[in-house]
């Protein structure tokens, strides 16, 4: 509710409100924007066009009833377009301590995570740092992402399936899932 409050006095002119929406949201979006590309000047483009297109929306008559989830999805989009158009991976290096059975996986103090995680689908590597990394639960994940929580479950089961494979000794780079 107070969201929708501070939308309303954003439109009537009240920058401040706008000021304590960016400050309730920011630090959310930085973070999920930094991890999601490993270009920190990339990430922080993204993270001013979407509170830009945020305050446009909203000044124009828009009313955002999940601010977060409206924010986060934006961008995640955004995040994506530059990953597509530009190429560029993810920073996620810290990652490493959370992975489930990480302490069997011995890949050289995981130096090739990084690598590993590129070798995810975007679905899969997104489902699993917003997870892992940002501590979002699969509702949350879900209503981002637009897709059923069921399907964020696959993804995140998926992305450890197939990171296990990867860093573990001996194995098959070439498999599939």
């Amino acid at each position: 509710m107070q969201d929708l409050q501070l939308q309303q006095r954003i439109r009537e002119g009240d920058d401040a409100a706008f000021a304590e929406l960016y400050a309730g949201y920011r630090q959310g979006v930085y973070l999920y924007c930094t991890r999601f590309l490993s270009d920190r000047p990339a990430a922080e483009d993204i993270f001013q066009e979407v509170f830009l297109n945020l305050l446009e929306r909203v000044r124009g008559g828009n009313e955002i009833e999940n601010v977060q989830a409206y924010l986060l999805r934006s961008a995640r989009n955004r995040c994506l377009n530059v990953i597509r158009d530009r190429k560029y991976p993810k920073d996620v290096d810290e990652l490493a301590e959370f992975l489930p059975g990480g302490e069997d996986v011995v890949v050289g103090e995981y130096e090739n995570l990084e690598s590993a995680l590129q070798e995810l689908p975007a679905v899969n590597r997104e489902a699993l740092l917003l997870c892992e990394y940002q501590g979002y639960s699969y509702d949350e994940i879900a209503q981002m992402t637009e897709v059923p929580v069921t399907t964020v479950r696959k993804r995140i089961f998926r992305a450890r399936q197939r990171l296990r494979q990867i860093l573990s000794p001996g194995t098959n780079r070439t498999m599939e899932q």
